[in-house]
């Protein structure tokens, strides 16, 4: 996502990904993130989405809860 936010040159979305790598990287790496969040600084760090039923098969034919 931040390669993306640099290459469209969109500043805030920049500054909100450096935020997630130092604050949400640790929080996921503890097992303590939000689940479904896509990772775009228009959605809050600590806000949940629900996944789509085709995805959510998917992952748990992987093993990903």
């Amino acid at each position: 996502m931040l390669v993306s936010a640099v290459r469209t040159r969109n500043g805030r979305e920049v500054r909100g990904q450096i935020i997630r790598l130092i604050v949400a990287g640790p929080g996921s790496i503890a097992g303590r993130y939000p689940s479904g969040n896509s990772g775009r600084t228009t959605m809050p760090l600590n806000a949940t989405a629900k996944i789509p039923d085709d995805l959510a098969t998917l992952l748990k034919l992987h093993g990903i809860p």
